[in-house]
């Protein structure tokens, strides 16, 4: 037996030292390369050591000494190391700095042109730390994907905290486009969501958008540069183009459900610059079934005052400014009234309540008469009238004013009181006279020497101290549309309020009865009178030229 052992091993020897010469082969006499190993039945079994991280080579040594021959293979048995040196079981070969690992984490790469027998939730393309997947074009970063909370950010490297998507398109380019042939760009599905009191619950929405913290927005359109087109738009067929809807239960701040805000920079623009602008057009259909309105204002208030439109103006005194302007036509204009309520014309230096073309008038529906029309009187100047009865006694009688309508009248030689007197009960009175008068009463003597006694109603006419010295038919405002620097000549008036003469104007309400208006409104109203009068409350002692998109910090 033993000389079996010798001869085989001196058989051994001599084949394999004939083959180290060039190659070696094992299990094949014709190797085609520095190893052959050729089996049917058995692989290569590669060292199995347990590495510790990628940046260490041991417990892989050179048996020649030195530092670690790159290109050493190895399987790994063991997972250790903290990311991104960590290492887990599989292959890994040595780059002369660092082990690589052969076979990626899952033991089967994704190939150049994808893998085939992939299982959905078992197979996948990631890490498996929570450090950030990054994907590359030109070794640029183009998309990052949190390893810690999954947000993604496409086109910068810095990952937003509150935002799951975010990207930055640089300068030139869309952030987000969506095109369809067939049907919307961008859809969005959402389950049942409700919203409103009383609640509103809707299946879903085409685009959907919330958020919950402070100093974001939920949607955010911007049309600049050379865009020709509204950066918002909404359209339907079905029912309200756009839905606007604000909870407010704040005691301290006074939200907009629809907030518009238009800033003019230049000083050559003409026409009518609006923040808010509705058009309804019902078209050259036939018929007159209801009415079109291009805006309509409503008002529902328990406990509450309720205002169904309110307006505000405020302008340089040198320009003319109102409250609220109305205009009737038809579209040929041949029949067209206009009217200012609550202004300033001339230059702002009268005051008017309502001006305008047309008589002012009252609708009385009477049941017998049908509804009818009563007409307020007009005059070329301002007027008071009072009413009254007085006693006459031997011919001679004092009408005394009220207090009230003797503080706000003027009484001079210029402007005295007109007196007319009707006889009650007296056939042959003779007629008075004005003997004296002041602002606070007129004495009155009955001509002829007569000397009735009984009553006298009399009708007192006095001259207000509201916009005196305006005078007689003072200029007039045009229609809105037509500034007062493009009026025709021939539509100047002879009396021009505002050239330079000093008319009378009641001290404000605030200045009268000392208090201070903006104590009376809420965070994000428009302060209506005072020093910051036009100007938005943001809080107390801070104001804005506008309502800012974020909510004020009071």
């Amino acid at each position: 037996m033993k000389k079996i052992y010798v001869k085989t091993l001196l058989i051994f020897c001599f084949f394999v030292s004939n083959h180290l010469q060039a190659q070696v082969g094992i299990g094949t006499t014709a190797p085609t390369g520095a190893l052959d190993i050729t089996s049917t039945t058995n692989g290569v079994v590669i060292s199995r050591v347990a590495l510790t991280a990628t940046n260490v080579a041991a417990p892989v040594v050179n048996p020649q000494g030195g530092l670690l021959t790159a290109g050493t293979l190895v399987w790994n048995t063991n997972t250790a190391g903290i990311s991104p040196n960590q290492v887990i079981p599989g292959f890994y070969y040595w780059n002369g700095t660092i082990w690589i690992s052969v076979t990626g984490a899952s033991g089967n790469p994704w190939t150049l042109s994808g893998n085939g027998g992939t299982t959905s939730g078992t197979n996948y393309i990631g890490t498996t730390d929570a450090e950030n997947l990054q994907l590359r074009t030109a070794a640029t970063e183009r998309l990052t994907v949190s390893g810690t909370t999954g947000n993604v950010v496409i086109g910068t490297p810095t990952i937003s905290l509150d935002t799951r998507l975010e990207v930055d398109s640089g300068v030139a380019n869309d952030g987000i486009y969506g095109h369809s042939s067939n049907v919307g760009g961008v859809l969005g599905r959402e389950v049942n969501f409700s919203f409103g009191t009383p609640a509103q619950t809707l299946l879903g929405a085409g685009v959907y958008a919330s958020n919950p913290t402070a100093g974001y927005t939920s949607l955010f359109g911007q049309s600049t540069g050379a865009a020709t087109v509204a950066a918002g738009i909404n359209f339907s067929n079905v029912w309200i183009g756009n839905y606007n809807y604000v909870e407010n239960a704040s005691a301290s701040y006074n939200p907009a459900s629809s907030y518009s805000q238009l800033n003019v920079s230049n000083n050559t623009l003409t026409g009518t610059q609006s923040a808010l602008r509705g058009y309804s057009n019902r078209g050259v259909t036939a018929g007159n079934p209801g009415i079109t309105s291009g805006v309509q204002g409503t008002a529902s208030a328990q406990f509450q005052d309720a205002i169904g439109v309110m307006g505000s103006a405020f302008s340089n005194s040198a320009f003319t400014s109102a409250g609220g302007y109305f205009s009737g036509s038809t579209y040929a204009s041949t029949n067209y009234a206009y009217a200012y309520v609550g202004g300033t014309i001339n230059g702002g230096v009268t005051l008017r309540k309502i001006v305008g073309i047309g008589s002012v008038s009252e609708i009385i529906p009477t049941e017998t008469h049908g509804r009818i029309t009563l007409t307020c009187p007009e005059s070329p100047e301002y007027w008071y009238q009072d009413y009254g009865t007085v006693q006459i006694v031997n011919g001679r009688a004092t009408i005394t004013l009220d207090d009230i309508l003797a503080d706000i009248i003027v009484v001079d030689d210029e402007n005295p009181i007109r007196v007319i007197c009707t006889p009650v009960g007296m056939p042959y009175f003779n007629g008075i006279t004005i003997l004296s008068q002041t602002k606070n009463s007129v004495e009155i003597l009955e001509l002829n020497g007569g000397n009735h006694s009984g009553k006298l109603q009399y009708q007192l006419v006095a001259k207000p101290k509201t916009n005196y010295g305006e005078g007689r038919f003072p200029q007039a405002p045009g229609p809105a549309y037509l500034k007062a620097d493009k009026e025709p000549m021939a539509a100047k008036a002879q009396n021009q309020p505002n050239d330079g003469r000093r008319i009378y104007r009641w001290p404000t309400d605030q200045e009268v009865y000392k208090y201070n208006p903006e104590d009376l409104v809420a965070i994000g109203d428009v302060i209506p009178s005072g020093i910051h009068a036009g100007k938005v409350k943001l809080g107390n002692g801070k104001y804005g030229e506008g309502l800012p998109a974020q909510k004020p910090k009071n």
